[in-house]
């Protein structure tokens, strides 16, 4: 067993050591990378969540006190919306990018064309299409799923 150590350390001895300072600084900074990014990665996922949960605090998770005139309240805070929903992006994986695209363009559309008028509509005359506040809770659900803190 000494025959081995002696032989490793011979090895130590007669070899530069500037290899392994390189790979050691190496494996420090992608550590360092990896800490900062799961950081960042938390945070959009705060960030996302909590603007989804603030901005339509009342309207979801259920819907309770819709303001008046939707459409504009809803438009108005999608820009900042949009920005949250463009950092969390980032951090999706590929499988799921498709998905959470597809729905986040379905939200952004529903924000466009829903109206006071659809709702009273809906709330006078109930059909076999679902109510336009069950469509909106389960797209906001939709987008918080991709929140879910790993």
């Amino acid at each position: 067993m000494s025959e081995y150590l002696d032989q490793i350390s011979g090895y130590f001895e007669s070899v530069p050591l500037w290899p392994f300072l390189i790979f050691g600084v190496i494996g420090i900074f992608s550590l360092g990378v990896g800490v900062v990014n799961r950081r960042r990665r938390l945070d959009a996922i705060e960030n996302f969540r909590d603007i989804l949960e603030t901005e339509l605090a009342g309207m979801y998770p259920r819907p309770i006190n819709w303001p008046e005139n939707v459409n504009k309240y809803l438009c108005d805070r999608l820009p900042e919306m949009q920005e949250n929903f463009a950092t969390l992006r980032l951090f999706i994986p590929q499988e799921d990018l498709l998905r959470y695209n597809e729905d986040w363009n379905k939200f952004h559309d529903f924000c466009f064309e829903i109206t006071d008028e659809k709702l009273a509509e809906a709330d006078q005359s109930p059909g076999t299409e679902p109510h336009p506040k069950e469509v909106f809770c389960t797209l906001v659900s939709n987008l918080l799923q991709y929140t879910k803190k790993p």
